[in-house]
């Protein structure tokens, strides 16, 4: 008997005997690949049935059937001439008439590597052989012989894990050290991996750390002087790059700075007679540029009319605003908007100026006559509203946004074009049809549901009335507070 077997497999190799006795003669032990089969295989073989003839074949993916019969037949009768053009059945039947070999136990490591052919006579002479004859086979799926007794292998308890490995290794951690204990649950009772435990992997080494060498510490220096070096490289940049922007901000304040008092009373003296006169001597001068004349008539033309709203008493009251108590105060404040749009422009070329008097007049009559701008707000403001309520028409979104967030719809379409959403509602009549109409990319979608349902499930049972043409389309649900968010964006991209 082998002297390392643990209890539980002694007693599932006195299990296997006992099927045997009971008059099973072929037997499969079945278990996952580590678990011990060829070791209990052996232990079977060489414990139990000491009169018989025994044979022990290991098969492998190379293993021959020829090979096979072969090494059964001669551990089973005393030089047997094996003829290969028969059976392995009718090999045994013909040596056992020429010399009978009494009691045989056949064991087959790796029954996965049997051919079916080898399959089948084994099962026939586990029913018809002459004499007594045991066949055991090891297999890792059950049912790889039909007619054979499957018994499974089970893993071994944490209990006959720690025995096992005791039978192995003379020094073992205690119980309670948590690689060890780690080890023993992980290895799931399998042997194989349980045998495969190396104890000098697993200690812990408590022993102080080397101190570091020369050339490490020079390295660690030698790496702190790079980063000290990029550290002060950096702050010098930052400083660098935080006086350009100052100086960047100082520029900008420059240039931005409004002009002086001295420069708006120069502006104003352009205004008076005498500047006229230099004007139009310089428009004299360039008769050959229509354009420019053209441009400089304009402006004297508005100029005199702003003279003509704002009279002057004498060449000395230029630069003074009107003090006429007869105007009112908005028509005073009109006059010095006017007057400072003027004046900021007057820097600016000849070509400008047009422009810059027409603003201010423009300005100054809307002032004048509030009444004017009133109403072309009143006109433009309708026009709107209509083309609001014309594009709300299209659409439930008022609806919508009136419902409960909570609601549920069941989507059915979604289309870019209004009128094949139209088609649609006037082919299926569906009752609790909404229309809601969304904006998506610069693009008006319309999204035909029905709506509203207080839950889903009154939303689910709603789509299963629905015909099977609308099913087709796959409609899904949607919650209300949904739509009411996508009219919203549509909004406020409008």
């Amino acid at each position: 008997m082998q002297s390392q077997i643990l209890p539980s497999r002694a007693a599932l190799v006195d299990r296997i005997a006992m099927q045997f006795e009971y008059g099973q003669n072929l037997i499969c032990l079945v278990g996952n690949s580590g678990l011990g089969k060829s070791y209990l295989a052996e232990s079977f073989i060489t414990d139990k049935y000491p009169e018989f003839n025994k044979a022990f074949v290991k098969l492998g993916a190379h293993t021959k059937d020829t090979e096979l019969v072969q090494q059964l037949l001669e551990n089973s009768f005393r030089a047997p001439l094996v003829d290969h053009k028969l059976s392995l059945t009718e090999n045994f039947f013909v040596l056992y008439n020429e010399q009978p070999c009494g009691p045989c136990l056949w064991v087959i490591d790796g029954a996965r590597h049997l051919s079916d052919e080898l399959i089948q006579e084994l099962q026939l002479l586990a029913k018809k052989a002459p004499d007594t004859l045991y066949i055991l086979a090891t297999a890792q799926a059950p049912k790889i012989l039909p007619e054979a007794l499957d018994i499974h292998l089970e893993p071994l308890s944490l209990v006959e894990s720690r025995r096992l490995m005791a039978m192995f290794f003379q020094e073992l951690p205690p119980q309670e050290d948590p690689i060890f204990s780690t080890f023993l649950h992980e290895s799931g009772g399998n042997p194989s991996i349980l045998l495969e435990w190396q104890q000098n992997q697993h200690q812990l080494t408590l022993k102080s750390k080397p101190t570091l060498s020369r050339k490490q510490l020079n390295l660690f220096l030698g790496a702190f002087v790079i980063i000290t070096t990029l550290f002060l490289v950096a702050v010098v940049y930052q400083k660098d790059l935080t006086d350009l922007l100052r100086m960047q901000r100082d520029v900008a304040a420059t240039q931005v700075e409004e002009l002086p008092e001295p420069t708006v009373l120069t502006t104003q003296q352009a205004l008076s007679d005498n500047d006229r006169q230099s004007a139009e001597e310089a428009v004299a001068a360039q008769n050959s540029d229509d354009i420019q004349a053209v441009q400089q008539h304009d402006v004297q033309s508005i100029l005199g009319a702003l003279t003509v709203d704002h009279p002057t008493q004498g060449d000395d009251q230029t630069n003074e605003p009107a003090q006429d108590s007869g105007h009112d105060g908005a028509t005073g404040e009109n006059s010095e908007q006017v007057t400072e749009q003027v004046t900021e422009q007057v820097t600016d070329p000849v070509t400008e100026a047009p422009t810059v008097v027409a603003q201010a007049l423009t300005q100054e009559t809307a002032a004048e006559n509030p009444e004017a701008s009133g109403t072309q707000e009143q006109i433009e403001t309708p026009q709107a509203a209509g083309v609001s309520e014309q594009s709300g028409d299209l659409s439930d979104n008022i609806w919508f946004m009136a419902q409960d967030s909570n609601a549920w719809t069941i989507q059915l379409l979604a289309v870019t074009d209004q009128a094949v959403a139209q088609r649609y509602v006037a082919q299926h009549k569906l009752a609790q049809i909404r229309i809601a109409q969304v904006k998506r990319n610069n693009k008006d979608w319309w999204f035909v549901t029905l709506a509203p349902f207080a839950t889903l499930d009154d939303a689910k049972q709603a789509r299963a009335n629905l015909p099977q043409a609308v099913l087709a389309g796959q409609p899904f649900f949607k919650r209300i507070v949904q739509i009411k968010q996508q009219i919203q964006q549509s909004q406020t991209q409008k």
